[in-house]
This record gives structure tokens, sequence and C-alpha cells, in this order.
């Protein structure tokens, strides 16, 4: 690992699953938002879109089971207010959030943010933990004319933090975000959740990790 920070100048993160853990709530909102069109799913439905941009989950459910009354984008609203809600009031950071970036800061690297979810839910969660001011530049990949698992987002935090993509580091949890990273040119880590561990596509990541707390525990062997 050392090697690798001889050769990166940036550590650009991932939000949803890997600074905070948001996958179970937005399992409750998804739930009951599907709920009001006559989609009652499952966790493990739930699931099967882990990591894909709200839109593509809203396609995903329709071509399997087409509703009636409510437009994808009325439901995608009512989806964004009760996962601002409940993000406000439940949302917890993964472990070992501050302890990773601090430890990057301090090798004096630019620490940048690419997300998927939209900007409102970015900077509610950087200031519910107080993360607002470690990062040189966040970004939502739904400001971007493609979303992950497209490269794009990716390449526009890179260049706002004015370093090649080739010398920057991407964290990534999901499959979808590992695809956009790995596309992008960047090193990419996989840190994904234990129940996703095992799945083949993250060998296409340069290294996978269990959690940031197993990735400083890598760095510093």
């Amino acid at each position: 690992m050392k090697d690798i920070l001889d050769k990166i100048e940036a550590v650009i993160f991932d939000m949803d699953g890997l600074l905070v853990d948001s996958e179970p709530l937005w399992h409750i909102a998804e739930k009951e938002v599907f709920a009001e069109v006559g989609l009652h799913l499952t966790t493990a439905q739930c699931l099967e879109t882990t990591g894909m941009p709200t839109g593509f989950v809203f396609d995903y459910w329709y071509k399997k089971q087409p509703w009636e009354g409510k437009s994808k984008e009325e439901l995608e609203l009512m989806l964004f207010e009760k996962i601002q809600i409940l993000i406000k009031e439940r949302a917890e950071p993964m472990p070992g959030v501050h302890d990773t970036i601090d430890f990057f800061r301090k090798k004096g690297f630019k620490i940048g943010l690419a997300s998927a979810s939209p900007m409102f839910l970015i900077e509610i969660v950087l200031d519910k933990f107080g993360l607002k001011s470690k990062f040189d530049f966040y970004h939502s990949a739904l400001l971007e004319k493609r979303n992950k698992p497209n490269p794009d987002v990716y390449w526009t935090v890179a260049n706002k933090l004015n370093v090649p993509i080739e010398k920057c580091l991407i964290l990534e949890d999901s499959i979808n975000g590992v695809k956009g990273a790995v596309a992008s040119g960047a090193i990419t880590i996989a840190v994904p959740e234990s129940h996703f561990f095992e799945r083949e596509e993250y060998s296409m990541a340069f290294y996978k990790v269990s959690g940031l707390p197993a990735l400083l525990q890598w760095i510093n062997t």
C-alpha cells in the first residue's frame, strides 16, 4: 500500500454505505414508497438495487411490476423526502470514517466526495457528522449527464481537486461505484458491505477490504 500512497495526490470517497450507514434507512424508505403503488418489497429485494441511482431503481421495479396512479418522478420525490428525515434522525457514521479521513488529510492528500445521492443529502450527512470542512470538494452524480456506473462524477471531482484522475485513489462500496471508479482510470479500492463481499465483480478493483478500519490496518502493515 505504501507504493500506492507514493502514486496518489487525492482520495475520493463514496458516501452511502462507505461514510454513512444509510443502506438500512434506504430500505425502509423504499419499502414505504413502493407500498404506495402496491409493491411490497422485502429486504432481499431492496438489496437487488443497492448502489443503483434512484431513477434506475424505479425503472427496475416498474419493469417487473408496472403500476398506475403515481409517476416515477412523484415516487422519487417521496423517497427523497422520507430518506432525508431518516438520515437526519437515525443515520450513523460507518466505523473508521473520521480516522480514515484524518489519516489521508495528515498525509497531505486532497479529499473529495463523489456520491450518487442528491446534493442536499450529501450536505445533511456531512453536516451531521461534522465532516464538511474536511472535504476539499464534494459532488453529486445527479448533476452529471450520466450517473454511476459511468465515471463522470469522478472526473469532475478530480478536476475540481486539480489532480489527474490517475493520481486519485477512489474508495467505493457498491458494484456500480467500483465499475465507475475503475472506468475513470483511478486506483480503486472496494469496501463492500458484508453481504456483497464475495461477489466476483469486486475483483476488478485494485484491492478489496472489509471496512475502513481494515483499510487503515492494511495501509499500516
